[in-house]
């Protein structure tokens, strides 16, 4: 599958689906006119059952989906409804094979189909058929509903049949292996009678019936069906489909918890008071009424039994949407249950935990999207944003949405349904565009995104051809945002002011927009009328670097002092901190001796003085990333919503002019004064003062958007994996100690891999007394995992490197990069060496990096096991168990061993006390019986009373032994 439908909610998990196409040709007005009538029998109480079967109707509809139906059925097209115009009985051999070619092309999965025939008349119209209907015209055809309803009636006979069919035990049968369509190449010679293939079989069997049951009104059964699935194919390691099962899981407890629906009041669930939902069970024990409870009470306690609670319902959607992030081509699947999840979460009042799911859903990647799809993606992020309460996350991703309208890529920038979508994320950003509302005390909202997104409705309207709109705006955000622009962009939005009453005189009128959105006339009334002198005293330029600094990073200030009074003079410099931003100590240091070395100056002469600028920054991209990526005015149009790690952002230059981009950057300000002297005024002790005001915007050159660790074959190694992303213009060179250089072009991110050797973080110094009598827990826990940020850093040493100009690799920027802010709590444990060590030497042969050890069949071979006590406490007693077994490296594990493995002696060792920094010692022997593949599982019990130790603490090397044939004696 590769599109979406970003309208699913849980309950659909319930519903049959249904295709109602035109066949021919049919006014499109006249078509939707029947479909609405059709869609208007949502839910159909069954009769002779009592049960009611819920129907979802669609009128395109992928065949690509379709070929999903297997894995969940409510994506089947299990009803075709074709409508269709003929005009007389010659067309009708045509039309009736028009109506057989579009069920060939549901066919595989249609249990039933009908064709409404409008405009025929005479012999053919009059013949009774069940599975067409006549009609004179479109206004003329009252019974349609009716029909839909038996058509509907015919549907359910079939499922139920299906379900009996499927739920039925079939001892003795092969239970055939259902597949998703990427999964069929890969079971092709796979050994159909293996145990482990059968519990994949009978797993994702028994989560089909539970598909069925849901669909066919059966609740309770379909909760059953599910659980067993659930332990079925966890058994297997089956992820695909378990996660699968678990979102059956979760479905179903929605239903039951929520009877209303999650899909908002427009779409929600129409009460039938007079027919209860599960009535159709009443013959059965524990039948439910429509409110849940029923005269059973032992089946209500199956259904609690079986039924998720609403915080394990997202526990669980949170589980089955981790397996669906397995498999590149589950991105769909997992898109969908992410949405899923957050409806239910809004309902449950949960914005936070809601939030995490629409993050995960705005990193996955579905491939190439038409720009139509990508307009939808981001305007259904933006209502889901809305619906949990984040109005402004809602209002940038209606930004992008609008910026989509007009891609470089649509042959016709819809610049109309840009400004339409820019104006409705106007309250989101808590901007009003009547003035008089900018009045009522302090500015709401960030002025810097205001002043962009109103640049944005100037530039749209004037694109939509109406200048006079585009000087309403422009007024508009003289007069609002004065106080936050600089000189310069007052300079430019006057000129641009200037350009478009020219062409469309101003007015006192009131603007009505099509939506009835009034833009009331604008006052100037805080514009100042003065007049500006400048006086060019000295020359002041700093030189743009073409990247951001990070590291050890200089940037040129040349200060030129033309004097005319003296021919001499001397300079002293004091400096003065502002911070905009929180820095790590000072920023600008130089050297005054070069520039000394050239006073007195003559007329005429300058002196430069280089001021370098040394940064230390956070790297941390982290969720924050993509929006500041892609929150680029018109240029976010040319990046995908996708994870970084999976994809290249692709910033276009062309469009930076006229919106610059918005990076993650930390402003650095401060103030250099000069004091110079010459000639007589020296003499008599005169002096002048020169203050130039130094402004520095930093970004680093690479973000870490993700960290994150897997194991190594030692137990004393971890692998730290970093998704790194080139935020610079040029291609950039990552590298780490004893690793590869990871080469990255412009906007690209890649994930590198670095091994390295656990820390040992207990060896790190304590804070100091003081520091723990003033720091409350939070500020400890900070400060203990700084320090430890800081020991992992310095044994990583990531540095990058920009060769600027690759005719001169002289001319190149380097900085290093730090995972300091990055590192979780989570991270910081897996890289924590276990305090207690364990290491396991057979035959004289330490077992740690895969090491096998070799051994002859009848020989006797020493075990030895060593516990080092790393931690500050004693440990133990403990009770050791060794357990040979062999792995048959397809999921089954043989611990059957008695008659191929011997102990001399016990396999059960006993540990006492074990001292802070001292080691115990437990030596045996095995004997191995006949070759082949054997490892050792060791096991332990903590013998005090009650002692639980955290199983990060057992961290034990992997100890595989290879036992090989004697070789015959020479002469025997």
């Amino acid at each position: 599958m590769s599109v979406p439908d970003y309208m699913q909610c849980a309950e659909d998990h319930q519903t049959v689906l249904v295709v109602v196409q035109p066949v021919g040709i049919v006014p499109e007005d006249q078509f939707f006119k029947i479909y609405k009538r059709i869609a208007s029998v949502s839910q159909v109480s069954i009769r002779d059952s009592q049960r009611l079967l819920y129907i979802r109707y669609r009128h395109h509809y992928l065949p690509e989906n379709n070929e999903w139906g297997d894995f969940q059925t409510h994506r089947k097209v299990v009803g075709l409804i074709a409508v269709t115009t003929c005009g007389s009985s010659k067309e009708w051999p045509q039309t009736s094979e028009r109506f057989h070619g579009q069920k060939e092309v549901y066919g595989s999965t249609l249990y039933d189909s009908r064709l409404l025939v409008f405009g025929l008349q005479g012999e053919i119209a009059e013949q009774q058929r069940t599975d067409v209907a006549f009609y004179l015209n479109f206004d003329e055809c009252p019974d349609v509903e009716k029909r839909v309803e038996d058509f509907v009636e015919s549907i359910f006979i079939v499922l139920e049949s299906k379900r009996l069919d499927r739920a039925t035990d079939k001892s003795g049968d092969k239970i055939p292996l259902l597949c998703v369509p990427f999964e069929k190449k890969d079971f092709v010679g796979l050994d159909t009678d293996s145990r482990h293939y059968k519990k994949r079989c009978q797993g994702r069997m028994r989560k089909h019936v539970g598909d069925l049951c849901l669909q066919a009104g059966m609740l309770q059964d379909a909760l059953v069906h599910y659980h067993m699935a659930v332990e079925l194919l966890r058994g297997v390691n089956d992820f695909l489909w378990l996660g699968a099962a678990l979102e059956g899981l979760c479905s179903a407890s929605v239903i039951f918890h929520y009877p209303g629906g999650t899909a908002g009041k427009t779409a929600g669930r129409k009460p039938n008071i007079s027919q209860p939902a599960d009535a159709g069970k009443r013959h059965r024990p524990g039948a439910l009424t429509s409110n849940g409870i029923s005269a059973d009470t032992s089946t209500e306690i199956g259904r609690a039994k079986n039924c998720l609670s609403p915080e394990d319902i997202i526990e669980k959607y949170k589980e089955a949407i981790s397996y669906y992030g397995k498999y590149k081509n589950a991105g769909v699947i997992e898109l969908e249950a992410c949405v899923k999840a957050v409806r239910v979460l809004a309902i449950q009042k949960r914005a936070m935990e809601a939030s995490e799911f629409l993050q995960n859903a705005v990193y996955i990647n579905l491939g190439q999207l038409s720009e139509e799809e990508k307009i939808q993606r981001y305007s259904i992020l933006s209502e889901l944003y809305d619906l949990i309460g984040f109005h402004r996350k809602s209002a940038f991703f209606k930004r992008v949405a609008a910026m989509q309208c007009v891609a470089p890529t649509i042959p016709e920038p819809g610049w109309r349904a840009c400004y339409k979508l820019l104006l409705e994320t106007l309250p989101g950003y808590s901007l009003s565009l009547d003035p008089k509302d900018f009045n009522k005390g302090t500015h709401r909202g960030w002025a810097a995104v205001q002043m962009r997104l109103l640049h944005e409705l100037v530039y749209a309207s004037r694109r939509m051809g109406n200048p006079g709109l585009s000087v309403r705006h422009l007024s508009f955000l003289l007069q609002t945002m004065l106080d936050f622009l600089s000189d310069q962009e007052k300079k430019e939005v006057t000129q641009s002011l200037e350009n478009y009453t020219s062409k469309c005189p101003g007015g006192m009128e009131v603007i009505t927009l099509p939506d009835g959105l009034k833009l009331p006339p604008v006052p100037f009334t805080k514009l100042p009328i003065c007049f500006f002198f400048k006086q060019d005293v000295s020359k002041f330029s700093l030189e743009k670097l073409p990247l951001g600094c990070d590291y050890d990073t200089s940037l040129l200030l040349s200060v030129s002092l033309r004097l005319s009074f003296c021919s001499a003079f001397f300079m002293c410099f004091c400096l003065t901190f502002v911070f905009v931003e929180k820095v790590f100590g000072e920023f600008l240091s130089w050297e005054l001796e070069e520039a000394l070395s050239h006073l007195p100056l003559k007329p005429g002469q300058s002196v430069t003085l280089t001021v370098n600028i040394k940064v230390k920054l956070d790297f941390s991209g982290q969720e924050n990333l993509l929006q500041d990526l892609n929150d680029d005015g018109i240029s976010v149009t040319g990046l995908p919503i996708s994870s970084p790690l999976r994809q290249v952002l692709k910033p276009r230059a062309e469009t930076k002019p006229l919106y610059s981009s918005l990076v993650l950057l930390q402003t650095l300000e401060a103030v250099l004064n000069f004091k110079y002297s010459g000639g007589a005024g020296k003499v008599e002790g005169y002096y002048r003062d020169l203050s130039l005001g130094v402004h520095v915007d930093v970004e680093p050159s690479v973000f870490f958007t993700r960290v994150s660790t897997l194991p190594a074959t030692s137990t004393r190694q971890c692998h730290l994996l970093l998704d790194i992303f080139n935020s610079t213009e040029h291609e950039l060179t990552v590298n780490a100690k004893n690793n590869q250089d990871l080469v990255l072009h412009a906007s690209e991110c890649q994930r590198m891999a670095i091994q390295v050797d656990k820390f040992d973080f207990e060896s790190l110094p304590p804070p100091d007394q003081e520091t723990v009598r003033f720091a409350n827990p939070k500020q400890l826990e900070e400060e203990r995992q700084h320090a430890q940020g800081c020991q992992i850093n310095s044994k990583l040493g990531i540095c990058w490197t920009i060769i600027l100009n690759h005719s001169h690799p002289s001319l190149r920027r380097h900085g290093e990069a730090s995972v300091e802010g990055v590192l979780n709590q989570l991270v910081l444990e897996h890289l924590q060496l276990a305090p207690l060590q364990w290491d396991v030497v057979v035959n004289g042969k330490p077992c740690d990096c895969d090491v096998i050890a070799d051994c002859k069949v009848g020989d006797a071979v020493t075990l030895e096991i060593k516990l080092t006590n790393l931690s500050k406490n004693a440990v133990g007693p403990f009770a050791l168990t060794v357990v040979p077994y062999q792995d048959y490296q397809n999921g089954v594990q043989n611990y059957d061993l008695q008659d191929g493995v011997t102990f001399i002696g016990s396999n059960t060792f006993y540990i006492d006390a074990v001292k802070p920094k001292e080691n115990s010692v437990c030596v045996g022997a095995l004997l191995f019986l006949y070759t082949g593949d054997f490892y050792l599982n060791i096991k332990f019990q903590d013998d005090s009373a009650g002692r639980e130790l955290p199983l990060a603490w057992f961290a034990l090397p992997s100890v595989h032994i290879k036992a090989q044939d004697t070789p015959l004696q020479a002469g025997a």
